[in-house]
């Protein structure tokens, strides 16, 4: 008996090893200046602040803290303005870092110019940056580097571990076609947990079916925006448990769409933002019916909405009724 249990404990020391490698270790270092100002140097320490906590939000990757990679450095007698020399990249490697993002604020006149870089520690090539030009007004240098960390975020993709170039940085508008083909309903204005835009899958995906869980409860789903994704994975646990298939939310997170598979049942609120911002406008050819939400409203109902008018209903929502559902993503 000492022996499984032995054996079990290794088992999942090597599983929980394995999982945290899974994300790749990566460093912000501090932001040049061309200038010794002390405003200056206060907007470089504050964009190098803000690039961290866009990318740590993100959630794929292991980021250092900023005294602990400022420490390393210091140890390690590593200069940021050599960090990718053959030596610096060696004693990161000894460490485990993927990688290290760079930058610079530099003053011109009253605007300001800003680039981001992110070096790959190990093949010592900078796979990805950004760079851009704005005022040094605190409103504007806030919206700039906002739109700045947004496509440098939204464009650090990952292959095999490593990151590549992508035109996912783009910025979108609602309205705008997206990186499926569908249509972006809604923009959050800034990158956070992870996504910024709402996009609906193309008309080509529509389908029909049950919400499924008749009768039966479903805990803690929300109405709001924003919730969307995580209501589909409570309703996908619930629908599990009870031994169905083939419902609205398992069919939206098992479709591929062009390679795309992080789809999920929108929330209420999320369906109407659809109806408003799509719908209303004549984009995504959506029919007059009604939609599947995401949001429970009772054991045997759940809130969807008639797109021939914007009309919302919980009570009138049978759990068992098919009908049409339109799936999202988030990124």
């Amino acid at each position: 008996m000492k022996r499984v249990f032995s054996l079990i404990v290794v088992c999942l020391a090597v599983a929980v090893a394995v999982f945290a490698q899974e994300k790749p270790q990566l460093a912000v270092v501090e932001f040049s200046t061309n200038l010794n100002n002390e405003r200056v140097k206060a907007h470089a320490i504050a964009v190098r602040n803000l690039v961290e906590s866009a990318i740590t939000g993100t959630q794929k990757y292991i980021v250092i803290t900023r005294d602990e990679i400022d420490k390393l450095l210091n140890e390690q007698k590593i200069a940021v303005s050599s960090i990718s020399s053959n030596e610096s990249r060696d004693k990161l490697k000894l460490k485990k870092i993927s990688y290290i993002v760079t930058g610079s604020v530099n003053a011109m006149d009253n605007d300001y110019a800003i680039a981001i870089n992110v070096l790959d520690v190990f093949s010592g090539e900078f796979p990805h940056s950004v760079k851009g030009i704005m005022g040094s007004s605190s409103r504007e240098l806030f919206n700039g580097i906002d739109e700045l960390i947004t496509k440098l975020v939204a464009g650090m993709s990952t292959t095999g571990g490593r990151i590549t170039q992508t035109d996912s940085g783009k910025i979108y508008k609602v309205g705008d076609f997206g990186p499926t083909g569908g249509y972006i309903f809604y923009d959050k204005g800034v990158f956070s947990n992870g996504w910024r835009y709402l996009e609906a899958a193309p008309f080509e995906t529509e389908f029909t079916a049950q919400w499924g869980t008749y009768e039966k409860d479903v805990a803690g789903t929300n109405t709001g925006v924003g919730f969307g994704k995580r209501n589909t994975e409570i309703i996908v646990e619930r629908l599990k448990s009870l031994g169905e298939t083939g419902k609205a939310a398992q069919l939206c997170v098992n479709l591929n769409f062009d390679g795309y598979k992080d789809w999920f049942l929108p929330s209420r609120d999320e369906l109407d933002l659809m109806y408003k911002n799509l719908k209303q406008k004549g984009l995504g050819r959506f029919g007059s019916r009604y939609y599947w939400s995401s949001s429970q409203d009772g054991k045997y109902t759940a809130w969807y909405q008639r797109f021939s008018d914007g009309a919302q209903y919980g009570t009138y929502g049978l759990k068992n009724d098919a009908i049409p559902v339109r799936a999202v993503r988030a990124f």
